[in-house]
């Protein structure tokens, strides 16, 4: 009897100090993700520089008709370049629905290759008969596009203001971030302490 007695005591002192690591775990792991910063889209690339003009093609959509990539317009663009293999970039068409419906001032373009059977398909799945899909290797090949899923943010003057590999919701927001921070990528704001020196200066005089 007082063995169990014993042991049950000994299983509740464990029970508790177990509860507080726990505890001590979980508030480790909020200091931590309050510390750390979204790393935004990834810039892998060496093709057009951010801020430099953007490359001027037209390419026909899946209709023939034409579509005009770089050229100064009223409205700005956003390239996705995905393929209907890439599960990942499939995740994010939700997302970039969502921001060409929310944006009057933006084209989406996507930018796919591959069979045609694949890509009806993933039209059909996606509800994008009437959005302007683009099928072919030029734009890529031209854009330099080496791994999916991949964007670019052009603006009305034709200027490449943000590019980068896209894996999150949060990755395609950063494009918008670095257009409006005037920066080439979240990764150089971060990683480069005067360039961000710079920047927060800035915000101060601009207020």
């Amino acid at each position: 009897m007082e063995a169990l007695i014993v042991s049950n005591i000994l299983l509740w002192v464990l029970l508790i100090v177990l509860a507080f690591v726990l505890m001590g775990l979980v508030r480790q792991i909020g200091v931590l993700h309050a510390r750390l910063a979204p790393a935004g889209a990834l810039v892998i690339d060496k093709g057009v520089a951010v801020n430099a003009a953007a490359p001027q093609i037209t390419a026909a959509d899946r209709n023939g008709r034409p579509v005009n990539f770089g050229y100064p317009s009223d409205r700005g663009q956003l390239l996705f370049f995905l393929s209907p293999s890439c599960p990942i970039c499939k995740s994010l068409l939700p997302a970039v629905k969502a921001i060409a419906k929310a944006r009057s001032d933006l084209d989406v373009v996507y930018v796919s290759d591959g069979e045609p059977e694949a890509q009806a398909a993933l039209i059909r799945e996606f509800k994008l008969d009437d959005a302007a899909y683009v099928v072919g290797p030029e734009v890529g090949m031209t854009y330099q596009i080496g791994k999916l899923p991949y964007a670019v943010l052009i603006d009305k003057a034709g200027t490449l203001r943000a590019k980068g590999l896209v894996n999150s919701r949060e990755h395609l927001d950063s494009l918008f971030e670095a257009e409006q921070m005037g920066i080439a990528s979240l990764q150089d704001y971060l990683h480069n302490p005067d360039h961000a020196h710079g920047h927060d200066n800035a915000v101060k005089i601009h207020q």
